[in-house]
């Protein structure tokens, strides 16, 4: 009790705190650095994950699939184009399908060149049936873009259907299986084995 005027004692009165002691210039950028270090791991983990989980589900385009939808595109702005710039549009999709699917410098010629590399029957990769219709094709091609002829605007949807006959002509590979050939069934209904030979 206070003796003055009969109340509650005061509490004691602490001293000062001193200053607290702050983290030397080492210590703070080792922080900095182990922060930043934790979030470029972590920014590098989130980006493998995105990358491996995008990659499994995007599926590669053929060659086919890629020029039907080129082809499909063109069809919509056939009112549109001019018919020298159709014409040039499909033949490029077409050429690009032929140099993607069979691997043939048709890409890279000239109409000339690539009937005259025909007519000389050098072994290319195209297919016989292939090789007649896309020569028909550049020829008629060649018409609507050079010739400027009167009727070039009729014939720019014809133009696309002989460009979808060319990927219609020869089938698509089927997809590469892997693991080995499925086994042989024999008359009894069961499987046969093989023998590994090495």
């Amino acid at each position: 009790m206070n003796p003055t005027d009969g109340t509650a004692p005061l509490p004691d009165i602490r001293d000062i705190a001193g200053p607290e002691t702050l983290p030397s210039l080492w210590e703070v950028l080792a922080l900095i650095g182990g922060i930043s270090l934790g979030l470029v791991l972590l920014g590098g983990l989130i980006f493998f994950l995105y990358r491996t989980l995008t990659k499994k589900h995007q599926m590669v385009a053929s060659p086919l699939t890629i020029a039907k939808r080129r082809l499909d595109a063109l069809e919509g702005q056939a009112l549109t184009l001019t018919p020298n710039a159709f014409s040039l549009a499909v033949s490029e999709t077409l050429k690009d399908y032929v140099a993607a699917r069979f691997g043939d410098s048709v890409r890279y010629e000239t109409t000339e060149e690539f009937l005259y590399r025909l007519s000389q029957a050098k072994a290319n990769a195209l297919p016989n049936s292939v090789r007649e219709k896309v020569a028909t094709f550049l020829s008629v091609s060649d018409e609507i873009k050079y010739g400027k002829t009167a009727d070039a605007e009729t014939r720019k949807l014809p133009l696309l259907e002989l460009a979808r006959d060319v990927l219609t002509v020869e089938p698509e590979p089927a997809p590469a299986r892997s693991g080995p050939p499925p086994l042989p069934k024999t008359a009894g209904g069961s499987k046969k084995r093989r023998p590994i030979v090495s």
